[in-house]
């Protein structure tokens, strides 16, 4: 199970390379604006995150690079205490081109080393003229394939380790037959896989194979993302307004979203909820102050029906690529 991997107090998971993740971080994906992206990262450290999850992809880490600079220069934080984990775009994956991508990330947030470096996605898609474009497209408008071996891309990753750029190197979106491939070749050890985890899609094998191997898993979206603009007609229902979590969360003194995101660190899984609302930013850690009981795990691991969420211009038009996950 993944709670031998936590540390005593239940906050943290022990990562291969003898560094600490903290199991509750803050997701910076989108936002109306950017700026909203700098005070939801200043207003989680205050609150004490000690974890913030970015990505080029999400057009912010300018941003969230100025927010961490402002809590350190204020003496909230010194840099070793803040994880920060940012990810490789699909148009990056060949491997001559991860160790720049890197390096321009770093740069964009005024960092020296990340704590965490993932693949965002395993299918890599062909490199536009413009390197601020997200895709290639064809006469058609459909984005072009680059079939790089993801072993390939990891290779070129570890080398990121031996330069110091990141501590530690992991994948996202990516399956167990995947996570096989990377662990058979891998000299630095896959330290993370970042992949959707709600209730309704608990993740169970992947879990299990990944406490096996001593890779954390971090899970986005853990509230079912009630705010996300690829809502389709055949979604099961929210889950806030959920009777039998309100209940339990009642039951508690917590609320929905924190009663969902308690069993999620209970397993031993870490989350990164969105929110740019300071409030719940800070509510939303307050979750180490209770355990729900084996009963109730047992209620909420039912809500499992394996449907997975995710949608969005990252994995559409994909479906076809020899390194699609699902």
């Amino acid at each position: 199970m993944m709670e031998k991997h936590l540390t005593e107090d239940g906050k943290n998971f022990k990562l291969a390379n003898g560094a600490l993740m903290p199991l509750l971080g803050l997701g910076t994906y989108t936002g109306e604006h950017p700026e909203q992206v700098y005070n939801a990262c200043v207003a989680a450290v205050k609150s004490g995150y000690r974890l913030i999850d970015c990505a080029f992809a999400y057009q912010n880490e300018e941003e969230v690079g100025r927010a961490v600079a402002k809590c350190i220069k204020d003496g909230l934080i010194k840099r070793e205490d803040i994880f920060i984990t940012n990810k490789l775009w699909n148009t990056m994956h060949n491997p001559e081109d991860v160790q720049p991508a890197c390096e321009r990330s770093l740069k964009k947030m005024g960092l020296e080393y990340f704590d965490l470096y993932i693949i965002h996605w395993p299918f890599g898609v062909a490199k536009p003229d413009d390197p601020d474009e997200f895709f290639k497209l064809d006469a058609d408008g459909k984005k072009i394939y680059d079939p790089v071996p993801l072993t390939d891309t990891w290779t070129a990753m570890e080398t990121l380790v031996d330069l110091g750029l990141c501590k530690a190197i992991g994948l996202s979106n990516c399956s167990i037959d995947q996570m096989k491939r990377i662990l058979a070749i891998a000299k630095h050890p896959l330290a993370n896989n970042q992949v959707e985890l709600q209730l309704y899609l608990s993740q169970n094998e992947l879990v299990e194979f990944c406490a096996k191997n001593k890779i954390s898993v971090t899970g986005y979206s853990p509230l079912y993302n009630p705010s996300r603009y690829w809502k389709r007609e055949c979604d099961p229902p929210p889950l806030m307004d959920n009777e039998t979590i309100v209940a339990m969360g009642k039951k508690y003194g917590k609320s929905p979203a924190q009663v969902m995101l308690r069993f999620q660190v209970q397993r031993g899984l870490a989350v990164v909820p969105k929110s740019f609302n300071p409030s719940r930013i800070a509510l939303n850690l307050d979750i180490f102050d209770f355990k729900l009981s084996d009963e109730d795990m047992k209620i909420l691991h039912g809500f499992n029906i394996n449907y997975r969420s995710i949608g969005g211009f990252g994995v559409e038009g994909m479906e076809g690529h020899p390194e699609f996950p699902w």
